[in-house]
């Protein structure tokens, strides 16, 4: 522990103390999703239906940021984590709720890619709806010689509202599409980063971060990262061709894009790993950082916790962690089957991210080349003050030189 050969544990120890106690405190706003978004599609546009679009946004779990008068994919609204599920009043909304002669049914689609998420909303809803069938059963002069009506009125009278709930991205509830991938994407992101993080340590325990690293180019040493995210990408790829050939996991999109962001997603775990590890001596320095790498990106990611807990700001920062962004791909891509041109917002946010940690490295292979090079004149400098001895010396290496 103390040789200063292996992982720090006192320090290891010390560092996820304070990071869950103080840091996580601090990114975690509460423990309910609070104004929660969600679109609304509004085919009524009636006063009634404008009415009940207000209730909803003036809910504190809730916050209407879209609303739409057109039939719409509630899949492509909820991409990209923009809401947390869909709205859907049906045209001729406010008619059947003044005559009264049917229970009228609005439609909320929950983008389930996240359990979590949606846990206040079905509460709510089922509160507005509620609320409002009360006030028209009420307000209704007939409403107890209605009772003895057909069933169908009876039930209208009763109940003149209800809110039915339907699940897009896992409607079966399979532990595959919510757990075990994402178990899958962890651990592999994990072990991959174990192994970056202790690259450059590696390099230096064995002389060959001066040798051949800073003698090479800066795109030399970035391309140490293939390799890795190679084997990364197949691995991850086969053991999801695997269950889904078996029958275990639904895959709504296209596997073809979601190999690419495999691959951007290892490259930048790698290219992040060299920046946390840069100043390493050996390769247990670098295992000791995995805190930083990965596991944050498993908590911040939404896999298992709501995106919705924690501050926008948090939300926003964690794009900065691999894991974060191969989430993000895994939700549109693989549960709510996203097509090609709607991905590239994604797309080019990680190529713009990858740019970013590839410009860092460069800059630090930059430094440390510089620091080198000054670190060889300095000594050629001191090896020139050298006295001249009949043995050796620069000035007899010169002369034997030059006689030959």
């Amino acid at each position: 522990m103390m040789s200063g050969h292996f992982v720090p544990y006192q320090k290891l120890a010390i560092l996820v103390a304070l990071i869950t106690s103080f840091a996580f405190s601090i990114a975690l706003s509460h423990d309910v999703v609070l104004e929660a978004p969600v679109a609304v599609v509004d085919l009524d546009q009636s006063r009634w239906s404008a009415e009940l679009v207000e209730k909803l946004n003036a809910s504190p779990n809730l916050s209407v940021r879209a609303v739409v008068h057109s039939p719409s994919d509630p899949r492509a609204m909820t991409r990209g984590d923009r809401f947390v599920g869909v709205v859907y009043i049906p045209k001729g909304a406010e008619a059947r709720m003044l005559r009264g002669d049917r229970t009228l049914t609005i439609g909320y689609f929950a983008d389930d890619s996240n359990t979590a998420q949606n846990g206040e909303v079905y509460s709510v809803l089922n509160e507005i709806a509620a609320e409002l069938g009360a006030e028209q059963a009420v307000s209704r002069a007939d409403g107890v010689s209605s009772l003895g009506k057909n069933t169908n009125e009876t039930g209208a009278m009763m109940s003149p509202l209800r809110v039915g709930f339907r699940y897009l991205t896992n409607p079966t509830g399979q532990a595959a599409t919510a757990t075990v991938v994402s178990f899958l994407l962890f651990f592999s992101m994990m072990y991959h980063g174990l192994v970056s993080l202790m690259l450059v340590g590696r390099l230096r325990v064995t002389r060959s971060w001066d040798a051949e690293v800073l003698t090479g180019s800066v795109f030399g040493f970035l391309a140490r990262a293939v390799p890795y995210a190679f084997i990364f990408t197949s691995v991850v790829t086969v053991a999801l061709a695997v269950m889904i050939l078996l029958g275990q996991l639904r895959f709504a999109g296209n596997i073809l894009l979601f190999i690419p962001a495999l691959f951007l997603c290892a490259l930048g775990n790698t290219w992040l790993a060299y920046l946390l590890s840069w100043g390493t001596t050996n390769p247990g320095q670098g295992a000791g950082r995995m805190i930083f790498l990965v596991p944050s990106g498993f908590i911040l990611g939404g896999a298992t916790m709501a995106t919705g807990f924690m501050h926008g700001w948090v939300h926003d920062i964690s794009f900065g962690i691999p894991l974060v962004w191969l989430f993000n791909f895994w939700r549109d891509q693989g549960l709510r089957g996203i097509d090609g041109q709607a991905t590239l917002p994604l797309f080019g946010g990680a190529i713009l991210w990858l740019i970013f940690l590839g410009s860092l490295n460069a800059i630090r292979f930059w430094r440390d080349e510089a620091r080198r090079r000054k670190e060889l004149r300095q000594y050629w400098h001191d090896l020139q003050g050298v006295p001249n001895r009949e043995a050796g010396g620069p000035a007899a290496v010169q002369k034997a030189a030059a006689s030959q």
